[in-house]
């Protein structure tokens, strides 16, 4: 599919600060006047948002197959209704959370087969794939901040999420023109370095501009 848009993804596990970085860079982007639109998966659609609650309910007990095929049919709505029909206008996409996730999480986290992953990315997304991906890189022991927060069925794993950890990290090497590694630091530090890989990317891809 032809596209204009440029798709930049935020990645990370639990608790990295994803979210927070992303938000300023969409702030930043609109500062020096790049047309912006944030999208949070799962979510953002009605569908979307409706699966999110019940993939985070800790009342539920979701297996591992369940789990991958409920955010796929997330992501396919967003794809469908939301990305496709802003796909070709010349804007920036950006997104908290996309394709790397289920490979992290359910691939590398869960041990599921990265081949049926990557299959069912390709009927789903036609593709339409991030440009640029920043992972923020955070220890797993950053969950412990967030264990008095009510933390979500995902996040309650400390072993788990070293094991997404280190998908993200074997996803990287994989697409290293792709994805850019970010190690997290104060909220300010971190959020320099990614400016900095995307006024890189800017000069290396000046027709976004």
């Amino acid at each position: 599919m032809k596209k204009n848009a440029t798709i930049v993804s935020f990645e990370g596990i639990d608790g990295c600060g994803k979210s927070t970085q992303a938000k300023k860079f969409v702030k930043y982007l609109k500062s020096i006047g790049f047309q912006v639109v944030l999208f949070r998966e799962p979510g953002t659609t009605a569908i979307g948002n409706k699966l999110r609650k019940i993939l985070l309910s800790k009342k539920d007990h979701i297996s591992a197959l369940t789990e991958l095929f409920l955010y796929l049919a997330a992501r396919n709505e967003l794809v469908t209704r939301r990305i496709t029909p802003i796909i070709k206008k010349k804007n920036v996409i950006v997104l908290d959370r996309f394709i790397d996730s289920t490979v992290a999480y359910q691939g590398y986290g869960r041990g599921l087969s990265l081949q049926l992953i990557d299959i069912a990315h390709k009927n789903i997304l036609k593709d339409i794939t991030p440009d640029i991906t920043f992972i923020i890189d955070a220890p797993s022991k950053i969950l412990r901040k967030i264990v008095n927060k009510n933390p979500d069925r995902l996040e309650k794993s400390q072993k788990f999420q070293e094991k997404v950890r280190r998908g993200y990290i074997a996803i990287s090497k994989n697409e290293p023109e792709r994805i850019k590694i970010i190690k997290r630091k104060s909220i300010n530090e971190t959020f320099e370095s990614i400016k900095k890989c995307w006024q890189d990317y800017v000069n290396e891809h000046p027709t976004i501009i």
